[in-house]
């Protein structure tokens, strides 16, 4: 059953989630596939298990991924709807023509 999804966190604790190499790999990973498994994390990431919870969680709370638990095995997929709000708001708050002082 999946959980109930975070709300986004504000622009900036985003952008700090994505920020680390290791956050930013587990998004690319997630990317390429609808779901992925945490068995496959393990097996792809250079880290421990506690690591990979730990970057997950921050990953969660920043309301970029939902996370659903089938018997021992937890799930992870990415939410695109988050990804396409953060780039909205970037292109909002970023002026394409700059202003010459």
């Amino acid at each position: 059953m999946p959980r109930s999804l975070p709300p986004l966190a504000p622009l900036h604790d985003v952008f700090k989630a994505l920020s680390d190499p290791m956050r930013w790999a587990i998004v690319q990973r997630m990317g390429e596939t609808d779901e992925l498994a945490c068995t496959t994390l393990e097996r792809l990431l250079p880290v421990s298990k506690p690591t990979i919870s730990y970057h997950i969680k921050i990953l969660y709370h920043a309301g970029l991924i939902e996370v659903r638990k089938q018997g021992r095995n937890y799930f992870y997929r990415l939410r695109r709807d988050a990804l396409d709000w953060v780039l909205d708001e970037l292109a909002a708050h970023v002026d394409s023509s700059p202003r010459v002082a």
